[in-house]
């Protein structure tokens, strides 16, 4: 049985300008210049972590101090989240193709919330987040507790994410990368411009 492991922000969820408008708010109260497209490039690329790292140093706070505030301001704004385009639609055709989801996010507290405010947590098994301790992406354990806890095999086994630090996290646990980008750029073992084009690979 085909199961998919979906990481979440820039994903399944159009989370991104929230994600950046937040970073940027913390920012500006903390008089640490930054433009919100430099914002939302760290934030992809790499990671919310990486930018918070930058206004801790820049602004000599701690990590943790910061990082909290910005959860404090990103987490009111969780209803303004939306789906990806088609992810409702992706979720609903492969489970009835048979398949099983499970997710796999750096996001935290917000996102069993977030999930049940799209409607969207119907369709999984499991959902693990940051809450749950893990070494963040692209360390394998969080994939690799999923698949031994639920006995998957590893052949038919897919993490599905939009960043290559994605693709990484499932090369370190031994299944394969679905890579979404809609530009078609990237590489990983499949790359799909429409969370639709999942169905193909769900049935091989």
């Amino acid at each position: 049985m085909t199961a998919f492991i979906w990481d979440l922000d820039g994903t399944l969820l159009d989370s991104y300008g929230v994600i950046a408008s937040s970073l940027r708010q913390t920012l500006e109260e903390l008089e640490v210049p930054m433009e919100e497209a430099e914002i939302r490039r760290r934030a992809t690329e790499g990671s919310v972590s990486d930018v918070v790292n930058y206004a801790a140093a820049a602004a000599g706070r701690t990590f943790s101090e910061i990082k909290r505030r910005y959860s404090e301001i990103s987490g009111g704004r969780y209803r303004e989240i939306t789906a990806m385009p088609h992810a409702q639609e992706a979720l609903e055709e492969t489970a009835a193709l048979g398949a099983l989801h499970f997710v796999y996010t750096h996001r935290g507290s917000t996102t069993l919330p977030v999930l049940e405010n799209l409607g969207l947590d119907r369709f999984f098994q499991e959902v693990v987040s940051s809450l749950n301790g893990f070494p963040r992406k692209p360390a394998p354990d969080a994939l690799l507790y999923l698949l031994e806890k639920h006995r998957l095999e590893k052949d038919r086994v897919l993490y599905v994410g939009d960043r290559t630090l994605d693709v990484a996290c499932a090369k370190n646990a031994g299944v394969r990368s679905v890579l979404y980008s809609p530009s078609g750029a990237g590489t990983a073992d499949y790359v799909i411009r429409d969370l639709l084009d999942i169905r193909a690979i769900a049935t091989k």
